[in-house]
């Protein structure tokens, strides 16, 4: 069947136009192709369209009711992030103060606006009950004032692009792991996953989640998409999405599938600027459209449908001025033809079109807030997310005004106020059939009963304990400065390596055996971690070298992209050998290269680990120090350092292993210089303060380890990774790597 049949089926329409299913409908299709060409790339050509900034109908006196009517309907459709807030005179750009309250202006905002949902950051969010109690006193504040229940909304896709506390809900490993884990285990993992996070997320008052992610990952230096991708399958990315969407839904969280008509193939992230798709229509047919196809014609459609902020030119190549007076190709989210020709009419999605956020420079460098909601709700959107930024007293003067003005040119407009009235008629169906007011119509109590009991706040830690370390080599290097290596080098003889690694063990054994059971943490959230370990075990893969394994070492010397890596390293390390030597540096700044080459020899083995594209400073942890992350070190140096450290390993004798740890197309190159390649999909780490222990005999014992300072004030790091702790168990033979990449890494 062809994925433009728009056929509700019992199975999800996954094509293959390699199978005989293509020759049945090869005859449909090209006609179907015919018209669509003619329906949609044609007009294309018509270009120098200026936007429709003009009424196109018939012009009229607006009454004061009728344009009270259309701000209210237009606050409905409208989805706003409170990230930050300041009730004094600080200035919009300079707030920084985290709203985990709801102030009464934002209340007093949302109710006598009519404001139809909002969305959290992980700035909003602190812990479980102080969420459930946001939350309530959002739908409250809507009730009370008779207006419709909040769509709140959350970005919780899983792996790098996750709101939530991991001692709420585990962040997982992420799509491009999921899509690793297929050819075993199918849909099982985005469909436990899906329901997991909706199971979490719905008693937290969060009833609708932007995700999933089902944009095809054909561009290996993508630096927005890469790991949230399922992979470079689309008929993959069709099955996984489907179950994550369908698992998810009936967890009773609603899913926005995301980015279309699909952001996979860009070099350009649309937070920082306006990327561009060139694939033909035919290509944009088989590969980009595809998910979004199938999941919206299987048998549970996405609620909502998320719009990318690209320039696709086979689908829609009209240009707009943008508010600079200059001529551009129209991006997806303000494109008729985009939204309404082929998402509502082509594809048949009768859900709720959102828009990405109107902040992002994609969007907000070429097009004022008010131009930039009026063209997104011309083109078709529903909803738009993020439409004006809101930081003080004054922003929320500004946005009324945007809202009034966008009532006035709305109600002179016949075309524009019908389409406004359809649109918020569909919002507020979606609103009542999934029956967003359940929430308030139980006491808070239930739902922080509910919440605690589904989360892992109250586990103790039960982990051992890694004190931050004062740059001593036997442990981890923190720093690389001159100073720094030279006095490290000096104190890592092999005589004091062997010492401390002695203390080490005994101290790690020690702790291990002392460590508290989870007895506190939910059953829901168990599982989570099951699932979370799971996932990561089932998608790690070997690249190449697999006759070099298991490793046999002792001495392990890494290269890590920053300090929080080498903490967990350290913690995966001496977990599979507590006997096992270890020295780390942090790849922030470039080490210096004695102190390397010294290392190196007195090692058995070296671990590089990657991530490519390079990670963002707030992906770091926050244990570098801010001199290094001003003189941080670009991709192409880190690629040149570990070329070079590769091959010094590798003339010295030495195993050398490749880690990939965001997407594995670097592993290419590094097949020269390594022994062995592995991916793992997946960087997260998560780091925990400790206080510091006050037990006597532990603090002696700890005073032989080169690894801490007791005197230290500060407060000491536990660091772990559970993608960290897999590549160790497969590299030391505790694991038997089973993940195949889906992505084709070598070409």
């Amino acid at each position: 069947m062809s994925f433009f049949t728009f056929k509700k089926t019992k199975t999800p329409v996954i094509t293959s136009f390699r199978s005989a299913l293509f020759a049945l409908t090869l005859f449909r299709k090209s006609l179907f192709i015919a018209g669509f060409i003619t329906a949609v790339a044609v007009p294309c050509f018509a270009s120098d369209f200026s936007a429709s900034f003009t009424p196109s109908g018939t012009n009229t006196e607006a009454s004061d009711a009728q344009l009270t009517k259309a701000k209210l309907m237009i606050g409905q459709k409208m989805m706003l992030d409170f990230r930050y807030f300041c009730q004094d005179d600080t200035l919009s750009k300079q707030c920084r103060t985290p709203v985990t309250s709801m102030p009464q202006p934002l209340l007093n905002l949302l109710s006598s606006e009519n404001i139809g949902g909002v969305i959290l950051f992980s700035e909003n969010i602190h812990s479980a009950k102080q969420l459930v109690t946001m939350n309530y006193e959002l739908q409250a504040n809507m009730r009370q004032a008779g207006k419709e229940a909040l769509f709140i909304a959350v970005d919780q896709e899983g792996g790098r692009v996750a709101r939530l506390p991991t001692t709420i809900l585990p962040a997982f490993a992420g799509n491009l792991a999921i899509g690793a884990s297929a050819h075993q285990h199918g849909n099982a993992f985005a469909s436990n996953i899906g329901e997991h996070i909706g199971r979490t997320l719905l008693p937290l008052g969060i009833n609708t989640n932007f995700a999933p992610s089902v944009d095809i990952n054909s561009e290996p230096n993508n630096p927005v998409i890469n790991v949230r991708s399922f992979g470079e399958s689309p008929e993959q990315a069709a099955e996984l999405g489907e179950a994550f969407v369908s698992a998810m839904q009936k967890a009773g969280v609603l899913s926005a599938l995301k980015h279309f008509p699909g952001h996979g193939d860009t070099r350009v992230d649309s937070h920082s600027g306006l990327p561009r798709v060139d694939h033909s229509l035919k290509q944009a047919q088989s590969g980009d459209l595809l998910p979004f196809a199938n999941i919206i014609n299987s048998d549970t459609p996405p609620a909502m449908v998320m719009s990318a902020h690209i320039q696709y030119p086979s689908l829609d190549n009209t240009t707009i001025k943008n508010k600079q007076g200059e001529l551009q190709i129209v991006p997806a989210t303000l494109s008729k033809r985009i939204l309404t020709d082929i998402l509502r009419n082509r594809l048949g999605f009768d859900g709720l079109i959102v828009t990405d956020a109107l902040d992002m420079a994609g969007i907000s460098q070429f097009f004022t807030e008010e131009e930039a909601v009026m063209m997104a709700f011309d083109a078709g959107a529903d909803i738009a997310l993020m439409p004006y930024t809101i930081r003080n007293l004054q922003d929320i003067e500004a946005f009324n005004a945007m809202l009034n003005s966008l009532a006035m040119r709305i109600v002179k407009d016949k075309q524009k106020m019908e389409q406004l009235t359809a649109s918020h008629q569909r919002v507020l169906r979606m609103k009542l059939h999934h029956q967003l007011g359940r929430y308030e119509s139980k006491p808070m109590s239930w739902w922080l009963n509910e919440a605690q009991a589904n989360t892992g706040e109250t586990t103790p830690r039960s982990d051992k304990v890694i004190p931050k370390s004062k740059g001593k080599a036997a442990g981890f290097l923190e720093g690389n400065t001159e100073e720094n290596a030279i006095e490290s080098a000096k104190e890592n003889t092999v005589e004091n390596a062997d010492k401390n690694a002695k203390d080490n063990s005994k101290i790690a054994a020690k702790t291990h055996a002392n460590a508290p059971k989870n007895e506190n943490a939910s059953a829901l959230y168990l599982k989570g971690k099951q699932i979370e370990k799971a996932l990561s075990e089932a998608s790690v893969t070997l690249l190449f070298g697999k006759n070099k394994l298991p490793v046999k070492a002792v001495k392990w010397v890494a290269l890590m992209p920053d300090a929080a890596r080498c903490l967990a390293l350290e913690d995966a390390v001496l977990a599979v050998d507590a006997n096992a030597q270890y020295a780390c540096l942090s790849l922030i700044e470039l080490p210096n290269k004695g102190l390397v080459s010294r290392l190196i020899k007195q090692s058995d083995a070296l671990i590089v680990g990657d991530i490519t594209p390079l990670h963002a400073n707030y992906e770091l942890g926050g244990l570098d120090r801010a001199s290094q992350l001003a003189n941080r070190a670009s991709g192409a140096q880190l690629n040149a350092f570990g070329a070079y450290t590769m091959k010094l390993a590798r003339s010295q004798g030495k195993t050398v292993i490749f880690a990939a740890m965001r997407m594995p197309y670097t592993a290419k190159a590094a097949m020269d210089y390594a022994d062995i390649g592995i991916a793992t999909y997946d960087y997260a780490v998560t780091v925990l303060q400790a206080s510091k222990q006050s037990n006597a005999s532990q603090d002696n014992a700890l005073k032989k380890s080169a690894l801490i300072d007791i005197n230290s004030d500060e407060p000491s790091q536990k660091v772990s990774s559970q993608s960290l702790q897999t590549l160790m168990k497969v590299l030391s033979g505790k694991l038997v790597p089973k993940g195949k990449s889906p992505v084709s890494w070598q070409q």
